[in-house]
């Protein structure tokens, strides 16, 4: 009977095996919008702004109720999507400024095994993980890039003679490494570009993988021209402009889905779309984006500042119509796209996500149990998630000091009711766990996009 067993399973092991080899890889696509709310979207809730491309990615694969990132401002949260780890481990804690530190230019990113393991690889739009010719994106393994370095820049078309400027790597719009002048609002060249390059892929058997980041739907706020009197019904001046941003990065997510099915990729591409943090809400560059029903927003660690549209779509491999509730957060992503590629991650450099697939197709369990945050954007913020449980040393209103709160997450989703008193013991426990964890954290002076 135990030779029947052991046989039986070496045939399956086989049978899988041979499926997996000859299975194509698939192509993956990361989009990432930045600072937008969590509410703004149709499947989200949101009623005033209509975005039935996002809706439909989300419909058409796996929505996470609870996905989550694990900085609350944008460089932290794309150096740890990128790389697959807490930004904490490589002292990335703030925002990188104008000639700031940027990402350690050792840890190896996504792009960087991806093109290992075979795949073509492009970043359109934001880079903001350092200006630095060691931090570039065509050094830290992308084959293309077409954007920009810094955090933020103008929407509008450049005006004439913009790349001769000089000192202005931050904003300046860059394709490879050669300055040049955009004629285009800025998220539809983002779009434009995206599209040509997976038309470029057309037909080929090597994978791809593009990185899209938007800049979108961070403040200025500058709408496109085309927009009319599409958004005139909104009261706020600033929620009209924002709708009209967000608007256009939808449009423009429609053209690239639309590419990838008429060039008959659809099924053979991973799509995955996050905001890099919370909409700001009072402060870090508020954008009249909304978070409901969730308190707080960018640069904090109440759930607003962290918790975000997360959706994942594969046809044909991707349930349609998921809705997945455990906790995850954006580095699974990179953990995900790593093991569908069967690219080999350096033990040397510890990740920390999570291969999803297994979870989203029928595997039991949770696939954290516990997740971090530390972020000393506004003051000393911290947190740490465990199932329905949140601990969160933050700051309550107007208080003048951060104060702890235990919330019941499952109860409690807009974090009012501290339940800290009723549970100590439950405060203590993952107070630890969270000390414990900061233990393996890098800390390095104090400077722009350092650890303060």
């Amino acid at each position: 009977m135990k030779r029947g067993i052991v046989l039986l399973i070496a045939v399956g092991t086989v049978v899988q095996l041979t499926f997996a080899a000859a299975e194509r890889k698939p192509n993956i696509v990361f989009i990432v919008a930045d600072d937008m709310g969590y509410a703004d979207c149709g499947v989200q809730g949101c009623r005033d702004v209509p975005t039935p491309n996002l809706d439909a990615l989300a419909k058409g694969g796996v929505r996470f109720t609870d996905g989550y990132v694990s900085g609350s401002v944008c460089s932290p949260s794309r150096a740890a999507l990128l790389t697959g780890r807490y930004q904490q481990r490589d002292g990335l804690y703030e925002w990188i400024h104008a000639g700031g530190r940027g990402l350690d230019p050792n840890v190896p990113t996504v792009a960087y095994y991806l093109r290992k393991a075979g795949y073509r690889t492009a970043l359109v739009g934001k880079w903001h993980l350092g200006e630095q010719d060691a931090c570039h994106p065509l050094n830290r393994g992308f084959d293309e890039f077409f954007g920009f370095l810094g955090g933020g820049r103008s929407y509008f078309p450049d005006a004439a003679g913009a790349v001769k400027q000089k000192g202005h790597s931050y904003t300046r719009l860059v394709r490879g490494r050669e300055p040049v002048v955009e004629t285009e609002y800025m998220t539809y060249a983002f779009g434009r570009e995206a599209v040509a390059f997976i038309n470029r892929q057309k037909g080929g058997t090597q994978p791809f993988f593009l990185y899209l980041a938007f800049n979108a739907v961070h403040t200025p706020l500058q709408a496109p021209k085309d927009i009319g009197n599409r958004f005139k019904a909104i009261p706020d001046p600033k929620r009209r402009s924002y709708a009209g941003m967000l608007w256009a990065m939808d449009e423009v997510i429609g053209r690239v889905l639309k590419s990838l099915r008429q060039a008959g990729m659809e099924e053979d591409t991973l799509v995955c779309f996050i905001s890099d943090n919370g909409g700001p809400i009072t402060r870090n560059s508020p954008n009249a984006s909304s978070n409901t029903p969730l308190r707080g927003g960018k640069g904090e660690t109440w759930e607003g500042g962290i918790r975000v549209p997360f959706f994942m779509r594969w046809p044909g491999r991707l349930t349609a119509g998921t809705t997945y509730t455990q906790p995850v957060i954006q580095m699974d992503l990179t953990a995900t796209a790593l093991a569908l590629a069967g690219a080999v991650v350096d033990a040397k450099w510890t990740m920390d996500g999570v291969d999803l697939m297994p979870f989203l197709q029928g595997a039991e369990g949770e696939p954290h149990r516990f997740l971090y945050w530390d972020c000393p954007s506004n003051a000393r913020q911290w947190a740490i998630r465990q199932g329905k449980w949140k601990l969160t040393y933050a700051l309550p209103g107007k208080a003048s000091k951060p104060l702890l709160g235990l919330y019941d997450l499952s109860q409690d989703v807009g974090e009012e009711r501290d339940r800290s008193t009723e549970h100590p013991e439950r405060v203590k426990e993952l107070q630890a766990a969270w000390a414990e964890w900061s233990k393996g954290n890098k800390v390095i002076a104090p400077g722009a996009g350092e650890r303060k």
